[in-house]
């Protein structure tokens, strides 16, 4: 059995929109390498079965991503891969190559952003790629991340994409559901509240008695190689070490990762930023 359910390396921060529930980052703008990648999979494949291409930043705008779904491929282990849907069409090749295990679309992403693009034009090339993509066997889903919304993530458009989606797949949808909606053979709509990444409320009261799955069931690889505890960490600033420096082994078994990892062990927080982390505090 794999030490971490998912691994999650973000092969690019760039990214083709600006959400307002993204939060942004002041890190160098960068993309790793397809030889880079293949240096973090040498050493990070034997802990789990399942990479994440993401942490911030657009996948599917990385100028190498047919070699590293080859290179996923070539350790045996899962792709996960999240995008805003605004490039599927251009990348239906790749998408529908079966190296994917799942695809998630950020619907939400449409509301918030100004868009040039018609809501039914962003939801016709939508959903006929994830067709596409659904036939080759990987999993679609469909995310409305904000059925509880925020001041960052609106959800008035929830109804009329439900709708959309509905009368696209002819079928009828519950829309007053927050469950998961099968709507087509491997396709589905997830749903879940909005929520507030953790530099969004760092400035906020803190609160050391939490617990999180960061170290546990996950980590996350930057693109300039830096290890983080939390797939939400978008600045760096739980940074354990740099993969491209020192060996996995050593950065998770560094002084500061045991710190955090035990104690959440123990339901406390130990780093400042986790002690601001209003996620968190679903899994209390």
């Amino acid at each position: 059995m794999k030490k971490f359910k998912r691994i999650y390396v973000e092969i690019t921060n760039i990214c083709n929109l600006d959400c307002s529930f993204c939060p942004k980052h002041s890190r160098a703008k960068g993309t790793m390498t397809a030889q880079q990648f293949e240096h973090i999979a040498n050493q990070v494949a034997p802990l789990t079965d399942a990479f994440c291409l993401h942490l911030m930043g657009e996948p599917l705008l990385h100028p190498e991503l047919d070699k590293i779904l080859q290179i996923c491929h070539d350790h045996n282990t899962k792709v996960l891969l999240t995008t805003n849907g605004t490039l599927l069409h251009k990348n239906l090749p790749l998408l529908t190559s079966g190296k994917i295990k799942r695809l998630s679309v950020s619907l939400h992403s449409y509301e918030a952003n100004q868009h040039l693009l018609s809501l039914d034009a962003y939801l016709t090339n939508v959903l006929t790629s994830a067709q596409a993509v659904a036939q080759s066997g990987t999993y679609v889903e469909l995310r409305l991340w904000n059925a509880t919304a925020n001041d960052l993530a609106q959800n008035s458009l929830n109804k009329q994409i439900l709708d959309y989606i509905a009368a696209f797949f002819k079928t009828e949808l519950d829309t007053t559901t927050t469950k998961r909606i099968d709507v087509a053979p491997h396709i589905y709509i997830g749903f879940d509240d909005a929520f507030l990444w953790p530099t969004h409320t760092q400035d906020g009261s803190k609160d050391t008695c939490k617990f999180c799955y960061g170290l546990r069931t996950h980590f996350g690889i930057l693109c300039d190689g830096t290890v983080v505890a939390c797939c939400l960490d978008n600045e760096g600033q739980l940074a354990l070490g740099n993969v491209f420096e020192s060996d996995i082994q050593s950065i998770l078994t560094s002084q500061r990762a045991q710190n955090i990892a035990c104690g959440f062990s123990n339901h406390t927080a130990v780093e400042p930023l986790c002690q601001s982390c209003q996620f968190a505090t679903k899994f209390n």
